[in-house]
This record gives C-alpha cells, sequence and structure tokens, in this order.
C-alpha cells in the first residue's frame, strides 16, 4: 500500500508532487490540477468526470462529437456504406452495356454500345461491328457515297484520307497537285488523279464491257473494248481480224512523222511504218529498202 498523505502538506512532504490546487480531496466539482509548483495545469478533475480547458466533461464532448458522426447528412460513404466501423469497404462500380462492349463516361456514369467492342481473345477492335474480324474491324452505317466508314483529318480539319460507304476512296496530299481517287459509283469502278482545283487530270474508269481512259477534264477520252481503241462513247467490238482497231468519226490515224535524214538513222523492223516529211510520202520498211505506199 502506498504511502498516505492524510494530515500532512504535499507539497513540502513530496517535492513536485501534482496534487489540486486547495490540497483537498477530489469532489463532485472539478478542481484544478497543480504542477506541484503552485501552477494550475489545464487538467481539472472530479470524482466523475475529466476536464481540459473550457471542456468540463472530456467523456460528455467525445460521446457528443461522435454522435454527430454517424448520424444525419456529417458522414461520407463509399457506395453507401459509411467510412466508420471496422473492416473493409468493397469500391466496386457497375459496367455499362453489355460483354466485351467498351466503357465509356456517360454523363458522369459508365456507359456503352452495341457498335463499340473489344475482343480480349483475339485482341480485335470492333466499330459498328459487334464480333470484329480483323484488328481493327470498321463497318460503315450505310452503303452509298453519302455516308462514311473512314476518316482522316489533319488539325485543320483538311481531309486526308477518306473512305465512303459505297467504297469510294480519296487520298490527299496538301502542298501536292494531285487527289487520288478510287471510286465505285453507280457500279462503275474509276481511278482518278485531280489537281489541286479539282479538275480531272487523269481518269480511268472500267465497266463490265469497256475501258476508258480519259487523260483531261475534257470530254476527249479513249475507249478500249477488246482490241478495239474509241474516242466516242459509241461503241462496239473491234474486227476479229485486227489486233488493234481505232475507231472515230471526226478524227483521223497519224503515224510518226520525220524527215528522210531522221528515218535513215532507224535500224527498222520490216513492216515498220513512217511518213516521210521531205518526199511527203507515208513509207512501209520492206526488209530492205523503204517503199513509198501511194
Amino acid at each position: 500500500m502506498g504511502t498516505t498523505l492524510s494530515g500532512k502538506t504535499p507539497a513540502t512532504t513530496f517535492d513536485a508532487l501534482i496534487k489540486v490546487g486547495d490540497n483537498s480531496a477530489l469532489s463532485a466539482s472539478l478542481k484544478t490540477i497543480s504542477d506541484g509548483e503552485g501552477n494550475d495545469s489545464p487538467l481539472k478533475l472530479s470524482t466523475s468526470a475529466v476536464g481540459i480547458g473550457s471542456i468540463t466533461n472530456v467523456e460528455t464532448e467525445i460521446n457528443g462529437k461522435q454522435a454527430t458522426l454517424v448520424s444525419g447528412s456529417s458522414i461520407k460513404t463509399i457506395n453507401s456504406t459509411s467510412v466508420l466501423g471496422s473492416g473493409d469497404i468493397s469500391v466496386s462500380a457497375s459496367a455499362g452495356g453489355s460483354d466485351t462492349q467498351i466503357q465509356f463516361n456517360d454523363s458522369g456514369a459508365f456507359g456503352a454500345d452495341s457498335l463499340f467492342n473489344w475482343d480480349n481473345t483475339n485482341k480485335r477492335l470492333g466499330l459498328g461491328e459487334t464480333t470484329p474480324t480483323a484488328r481493327v474491324h470498321i463497318k460503315g452505317e450505310g452503303a452509298t457515297s453519302g455516308t462514311t466508314s473512314l476518316l482522316v483529318q489533319n488539325s485543320d480539319a483538311n481531309d486526308m484520307f477518306k473512305i465512303t460507304d459505297n467504297g469510294g476512296t480519296t487520298l490527299k496530299s496538301l502542298g501536292a497537285s494531285n487527289t487520288l481517287t478510287l471510286d465505285a459509283s453507280s457500279g462503275v469502278s474509276a481511278f482518278e488523279m485531280q489537281s489541286s482545283n479539282g479538275q480531272q487530270r487523269f481518269r480511268i474508269q472500267a465497266t463490265s464491257s469497256a475501258t476508258r481512259l480519259t487523260p483531261n477534264n475534257s470530254n476527249d477520252a479513249f475507249t478500249f473494248v477488246g482490241n478495239g481503241i474509241y474516242t466516242t462513247s459509241a461503241f462496239d467490238t473491234a474486227d476479229s481480224s485486227a489486233k488493234l482497231e481505232v475507231k472515230s468519226t471526226t478524227q483521223g490515224f497519224l503515224p510518226p512523222r520525220m524527215t528522210t535524214t531522221q528515218r535513215d538513222a532507224i535500224e527498222p523492223a520490216t513492216g515498220l511504218i513512217v511518213y516521210d516529211t521531205t518526199t511527203n510520202n507515208l513509207q512501209c520498211y520492206d526488209g530492205s529498202s523503204w517503199n513509198n505506199l501511194f
């Protein structure tokens, strides 16, 4: 049992002993605890309470704060679970859409779309396609030139590469003079080169029966049907006896024209035809000499 202080003056009996300020026993009223040197400390004691500074009952104060934390709207929650209490809090969110659909922010919630898919097994991306069969599988929204399957633009919003839903493909190079276009409109396949101002410079157009070559933006064109070459849109099959037939009702065939000196500089094959501008004669080489054809 410890030494009793009854009837003694604690400060003189035990140096620096912590005591109540009036050296009396504790009662129901709070009394300030001294530091043993005659100075009051912030701590107060009674037979039923502990006080600190202006707080007269620490237990009551703590209980009141806890009640405020766990009631009303003061407490924060995670997925409707209070952050107070023991144990782990599970943090999760429900995905939007169905399996394989890519997630995106939809007004603050997870969203998804059936036409935006990721095949994680085969590592394939589907845009407009639910079951992609290529690394990037893009399916258009139509079948005409009015809708576009793929569009690549530069930072100035200029079209650099474009594929429309009818199969038309346009490749453009800024700063260059040409645009290349692969067209498949109206069942006609075509390859076209345009200048920077949009003028046609070269076009090859093919149908099931003919191939048409247009060298510029005018109506001048060459149409190939079998062995025939035509300069009008009205054409038929070439003569079966001819390897090459050229038909026109407005223009003729012009052979190479040169002087006799230029002609003689050629090592001619038998049957070669030229027009000699020195003698003004159409000539053919027979294997040993040049002969006038008229």
